[in-house]
């Protein structure tokens, strides 16, 4: 009994993650363009990266989402909302607008409504760890959500190469004989990143485990758009391989940025909790 409700754990985490995955976009659209790639060393890249960053303090959108496990596949509508450092909140829809599925991410909790059997669920933020030992913090899922990357660090050994018109950037052999000696390696992430030359933001990122290669993250950033003079993608899939396998498509709409928004979620007395 009890691994069977470790089994529904893992679910309920991933259809949490899901939804969290998501970016954001407005203003024009950007297409990408072979560019003439100019020679950089690996520290120089990273800070190209970190200045083009995009930010905010509170962001709100609506989404069109596509998920795919081993045994189904659906599509579905939602509203993504957050506040910078603090708070991710979504919202899904049901085909005709009804809300299915409420869910809010603070520095320190997971908190999840399902409409459907009016039950919630209440988590300590570490249940990502069940995922991913990287997936422990609100300003990492942000990062995600925006195409940004927190861990990426000049001080990084990282060496750099040209795939497919863009630079790549990977963890060197120095560092992964380092990783290989170290007592901690089943903590370190494996990193393999896609840049694109012109906006110089991530286009694709490739996350592993170093010591268990089939627990990794794969996602893939595109039609990158404006907001205040950063550009950001608007559609991002994702693809994460572990315990539960797992696609994602989303795309975005209707982006405002900056304006005072609100973080409703309120649980119905007649709710039941599950995992107390």
């Amino acid at each position: 009994m009890k691994n069977s409700m470790n089994r529904i754990r893992i679910i309920l985490i991933f259809s949490v993650l899901t939804l969290l995955f998501i970016g954001t976009g407005c203003s024009s659209k950007k297409k990408m363009t072979k560019a003439t790639l100019r020679e950089f060393t690996a520290s120089h890249l990273i800070k190209e990266v970190q200045e083009n960053e995009f930010d905010f303090d509170s962001f709100q959108a609506k989404m069109n989402l596509k998920i795919e496990t081993a045994d189904k596949s659906f599509s579905t509508k939602g509203q993504l909302r957050m506040q910078k450092d603090s708070i991710i909140w979504t919202s899904i829809s049901a085909p005709l607008g009804v809300e299915v599925l409420r869910m809010m991410v603070t520095p320190d909790s997971v908190f999840m409504l399902n409409r459907n059997d009016k039950t919630y669920l209440i988590e300590n933020i570490s249940v990502f760890n069940d995922i991913s030992p990287m997936i422990t913090t609100i300003d990492f899922i942000q990062a995600v959500l925006i195409g940004n990357d927190i861990n990426l660090r000049e001080s990084d050994n990282y060496k750099i190469s040209i795939k497919d018109g863009q630079y790549n950037l990977l963890i060197s052999n120095e560092l992964k004989k380092t990783i290989k000696q170290s007592d901690d390696e089943w903590k370190v992430m494996l990193k393999d990143i896609c840049i694109d030359p012109q906006l110089f933001k991530i286009t694709k990122y490739y996350i592993k485990e170093y010591a268990d290669s089939k627990r990794k993250i794969e996602l893939e950033y595109s039609d990158f758009e404006e907001v205040n003079g950063k550009y950001i993608p608007t559609k991002i899939s994702i693809d994460i391989h572990g315990d539960f396998l797992l696609k994602a498509e989303i795309s975005y709409s209707n982006i405002v940025v900056g304006d005072n928004i609100e973080f409703i979620f309120n649980v119905p007395k007649k709710y039941d909790r599950i995992f107390k």
